[in-house]
């Protein structure tokens, strides 16, 4: 009697009741040191119940474990604290991580990560395991670096750099800001696919703001403007005037202006396409 009752125990156990499939796929194969690495984490429900995932004690419901080339663990730098979700029964969720946010992984090196999800039943050394994904981080050559003081603030100084990189969907153009007095990455992110064929502009505005004029496209330019705690502040595409080019004009107190181009507005360029009739629009009573 008493082992019947047992396997019945064992039978209605959460955890048996409790099982999923995880998959983890990193956003992309190549990264730029300090750009977000973001993986992107997929969960199926096969338990059937409604299953809620959240953190008990000190066990967080997803841990990640990301190892460098040579196979050595990468300690966390933060501590992990993921909100808790629900999985309606047989349903899947798809959720994306910043890995460092928690993890350094600015060491140019090819890496590998994969993702445990716990069920509030499982302790530590249980879980469900997900695949390997893998990604390669590279340090990148910047093209342009140039040190501003911070407006308002004695003694601080940033570091802008811009850096020509192929993430492999694009060569982009990336921008890096530094903290140079602390040694601290403040941002690094792509700011748009960019022709390199063409040189990148840039100019320093009195507030002493980045401002970057590229190709990114044949017809269209992208101005972007960074300041010194690494946002950016302003977007605009233009497109040039004519056989002429667009560039970064700087005015006498400090300002700095695209000039040679006109301002770029896609609902304005569609208005105008539908002015024009293709020529398979023939009039009625017409033959071509």
């Amino acid at each position: 009697m008493r082992l019947i009752i047992l396997l019945t125990a064992l039978l209605l156990s959460p955890n048996l009741f409790a099982q999923i499939t995880v998959h983890t796929k990193p956003s992309r194969e190549a990264y730029l040191s300090y750009e977000p690495i973001d993986i992107q984490v997929t969960i199926t429900n096969q338990a059937g119940r409604p299953l809620t995932l959240r953190n008990t004690g000190n066990n967080s419901w997803i841990e990640f474990v990301v190892k460098n080339q040579s196979g050595r663990v990468v300690g966390q730098v933060a501590a992990t604290a993921y909100a808790g979700t629900t999985i309606p029964t047989g349903e899947t969720i798809r959720s994306s991580f910043t890995l460092n946010n928690h993890y350094d992984l600015a060491l140019p090196g090819n890496y590998s990560v994969y993702a445990v999800v716990r069920t509030p039943e499982q302790n530590g050394r249980e879980g469900t395991r997900s695949n390997q994904g893998y990604f390669t981080v590279n340090r990148g050559v910047p093209s342009w670096k140039a040190k501003v003081g911070v407006p308002g603030v004695a003694g601080d100084q940033r570091e802008y750099r811009l850096i020509d990189f192929n993430n492999g969907s694009s060569p982009q153009l990336y921008v890096q800001v530094e903290d140079v007095r602390l040694g601290r990455m403040l941002a690094c992110y792509s700011m748009g696919r960019n022709l390199s064929f063409r040189q990148a502009l840039k100019a320093i505005d009195r507030e002493n703001k980045l401002h970057v004029l590229f190709m990114t496209t044949p017809e269209l330019y992208c101005y972007t403007i960074v300041n010194t705690s690494g946002d950016t502040v302003k977007r605009l595409y233009h497109k040039a005037i004519g056989s002429t080019k667009p560039y970064l004009h700087t005015h006498d107190d400090g300002s700095v202006v695209v000039a040679n181009s006109v301002l770029y507005d896609p609902e304005k360029e569609a208005e105008e396409q539908k002015k024009f009739h293709s020529l398979s629009e023939v009039p009625g009573g017409f033959e071509q």
